[in-house]
């Protein structure tokens, strides 16, 4: 048989995959629209910005000198260097590359769960309903915006597949290889978070399938710890930057439950964005819903279609599993709002550390899709299954009808209602958005209807056999694509490419000097750059952009005391709160000046000797005032003895220095004090800064001195040599399975 008889149809499925990736992802092909939703814009692509011209200028990007005075750059996840699929950001046009990275993502997780499928024998329009399901859920929409969700997510299925083989295999060398490369690229993808929860799931699996448990629990556990030796690389840097960070002080239950799922919620699987849609500016807010609400997934929607398919499931081997795995990780994205997460998070290690039950939601969307298709197929392999499906579809559309007219009828007395209970004095603005969301409820009511109909029709007719059966299938899965891409096309937010390029009126400022020195955005409008205001998308990203907001400033090259991560430096945040508790800039200024802060921003006006005001606006009702700090000190300079010190080479990781000392004196460094850093001094080792510095200094005998200050990550290299023994023995184990 011909490879193209026998993959003929795997083939076509790719292709459709492709095509519907391309359809959803439309506007973003040409580069001239960007995704720019929530952490894409304003820290996904500086960091990867910088990871890109750093590589692309034949350096390794260790470091990023342009936030915090200094933060490590690889050593974070979020750049994703040692991932794969990264080197996209190398091959083509930068603003390409980062929309490209996510639209694949969508493919590959179309194709790995239609590949799981197959595995478990699912016929290939089955297959391909749940690869459809999952790739283009309102989960997995949603985090086109956090790329470490996604990069490390799509994974899942072919780790299912591989345990799965391992379960059923007396060879367990076999499976032990390639487990073990996708364990190492669940982690690589940057969300640590995904792989953790994902170990759990594989060993329950492992558990309940396995007739040699301990034995297959024990390889589980070999491809985990050859995962981690092979990526080593990156994980010891990232335990390194962890250990020194704030994130392990930052475990309390009310900040990790931040972000549960309100239960109300699950209406959202089949009415999306019956609360509002957080990617709308204003459509989603704690003024209309209280402090229940979670803004981090813009959509959990998941279709009706499928979601009735899961219920058909019964009589698969799997089905009674991945349902419970679905309903736990439900009840886990409840979090706060059960007993069963606060037991959990009290009892079992690790979950302390997953910030934002949400998340839990991928693993409820992974096995929901995987029952949507053991469903589908079951309705149409069983004619009494078909004709119970074609009837619980047209009772629920005979309700939905029911439901969607009274609502017609009822609308403006709900309206009215609802009125009543917000408290007076709450802005007309928020009464127009509570309007709006109605109206598009009602819109997504009538959808419903329309979709459970035409699924009753299709079902009833195939049933009756006045339609064929390959084609009421057909029918079914376009139903679903539909439904899912016009519900998607409103999460996936874009914006012009000029927004990302364009220099700000407040870079230009700064820049214009060429110096090293510094921006202090102040503790008030770093509160106010927590939120955004414009009078579109585009323009809201370009006044936050204006305002110094989270790491826009990065591709321009400018300098931040603070910035925006994930895990913030402890000593350097310490250090602050300390001496800057406070937007006392009398007090602050002589620190500040110290430290190289040349820049203030701040929404009040500043009457200080030494601040020259260099621009002041008010936009959409928030003022600014920008100022350059006449008295900075430079980056580096002598704290005591005589002489001078100056800047020859400042590049990120490598600081070269001429410090001439007429006595004895120490050079200060308002670079930040780091594991890895080392001084040189005319060509030979100083030594490393003080352990619990927060910036860097040196002792320095009187002369003329050529002084480098170099990053060289100790960790780094151990986990290289790490990485490198693990590959080998992976390459070694290979050949040898191979042989066998």
């Amino acid at each position: 048989m011909s490879f193209y008889r026998k993959h003929g149809g795997d083939l076509l499925a790719l292709g459709g995959f492709l095509l519907l990736t391309l359809l959803c992802f439309w506007p973003f092909l040409d580069g001239r629209q960007i995704l720019g939703f929530k952490d894409l814009s304003r820290y996904f692509y500086p960091l990867r910005y910088l990871m890109a011209e750093q590589v692309l200028a034949g350096q390794l990007p260790l470091w990023n000198p342009y936030i915090y005075c200094g933060f490590p750059l690889l050593a974070t996840l979020q750049i994703g260097f040692f991932y794969p699929l990264t080197a996209i950001h190398y091959l083509l046009p930068f603003n390409l590359a980062f929309n490209y990275y996510s639209i694949a993502h969508y493919f590959l997780a179309a194709a790995f769960t239609y590949a799981l499928l197959r595995h478990f024998a699912v016929g290939r329009p089955a297959a391909f309903f749940g690869g459809l399901a999952f790739a283009f859920s309102g989960y997995l929409l949603s985090v086109s915006n956090m790329n470490t969700s996604l990069s490390s997510v799509i994974w899942l299925p072919l780790a299912v597949l591989l345990v799965d083989r391992l379960t059923n295999s007396s060879f367990v060398l076999s499976s032990l290889v390639p487990l073990t490369i996708v364990l190492a690229l669940m982690f690589l993808g940057g969300e640590p978070t995904i792989l953790y929860v994902s170990a759990w799931f594989l060993a329950a699996y492992v558990l309940v399938f396995s007739t040699d448990r301990w034995r297959h629990l024990l390889a589980l556990a070999a491809a985990g710890a050859l995962a981690a030796g092979l990526v080593a690389v990156q994980v010891l840097p990232f335990l390194e930057l962890v250990r020194l960070s704030d994130r392990t002080l930052l475990t309390g239950f009310d900040l990790i439950s931040t972000r549960s799922l309100p239960p109300r919620e699950v209406l959202n699987f089949i009415l999306p964005f019956f609360f509002g849609n957080a990617g709308l500016m204003g459509g989603y807010n704690e003024v209309l819903l209280g402090a229940s609400n979670q803004d981090w997934l813009i959509s959990i929607y998941f279709g009706v279609i499928p979601l009735i398919g899961a219920f058909f499931a019964r009589g698969r081997k799997q089905a009674a599993f991945l349902g419970g795995a679905a309903l736990f990780a439900l009840l886990l994205a409840f979090g706060r709002y059960t007993w069963f997460y606060t037991a959990l998070f009290y009892l079992v290690p690790g979950i302390s550390l997953v910030r934002y039950p949400v998340k839990y939601l991928f693993l409820f969307t992974f096995c929901a899709s995987l029952l949507a298709a053991f469903g589908l197929e079951n309705i149409f392999s069983e004619r009494t299954k078909m004709a119970l499906a074609a009837r619980i579809f047209a009772g629920l559309a005979g309700l939905a009808v029911v439901m969607t007219v009274l609502s017609f009828m009822l609308f403006e007395p709900l309206y009215a209602w609802l009125l009543t209970r917000y408290p007076a004095g709450i802005p007309n603005l928020f009464f127009a958005i509570l309007l709006n969301n109605l109206k598009f409820n009602l819109a997504s009511a009538v959808n419903l209807t329309l979709y459970l109909l035409a699924a009753a029709a299709t079902l009833w007719l195939t049933w009756q056999r006045r339609l064929a059966a390959g084609l009421g299938l057909a029918l079914l899965i376009l139903l679903t694509a539909l439904d899912l891409l016009a519900n998607g096309s409103m999460i996936a937010i874009g914006v012009p490419a000029e927004v990302y390029s364009e220099r700000s009126e407040t870079f230009r400022l700064i820049a214009r000097r060429g110096d090293l020195s510094r921006v202090y955005f102040s503790l008030a409008v770093e509160k106010a750059n927590q939120t955004i205001a414009g009078e579109n998308y585009a323009d809201a990203l370009r006044q936050a952009k204006d305002d110094f907001a989270a790491n826009w400033h990065i591709p321009s090259h400018l300098y931040a005391y603070f910035g925006y991560e994930s895990i913030r430096p402890v000593k350097l945040v310490s250090l602050s709160m300390r001496q800057l508790g406070t937007d006392d800039f009398a007090r602050n200024l002589p620190t500040l000046s110290a430290y190289n802060v040349g820049y203030i921003l701040h929404d009040r006006p500043i009457k200080l000797p030494g601040l020259k005001l260099l621009r002041s606006k008010q936009v959409h009702g928030r003022a600014t005032y920008l100022y350059r700090n006449e008295n900075v000190k430079p980056r580096a300079y002598l704290v005591s003895g005589e002489g001078s010190a100056a800047i020859t080479s400042y590049q990120p990781g490598r600081i070269a220095l001429t410090v001439t000392a007429e006595t004895t004196a120490t050079l200060f460094l308002s670079e930040s004090s780091y594991p890895g850093w080392q001084f040189r001094v005319d060509g030979r080792s100083a030594g490393e800064p003080k352990p619990n510095a927060v910036f860097s200094s040196l002792a320095l005998s009187p002369g003329r001195h050529r002084v480098e200050f170099i990053y060289e990550p100790m960790s780094l290299k151990l986990g290289a040599l790490i990485s490198g023994l693990t590959g080998l023995l992976l390459i070694g184990l290979s050949f040898w399975v191979r042989r066998r």
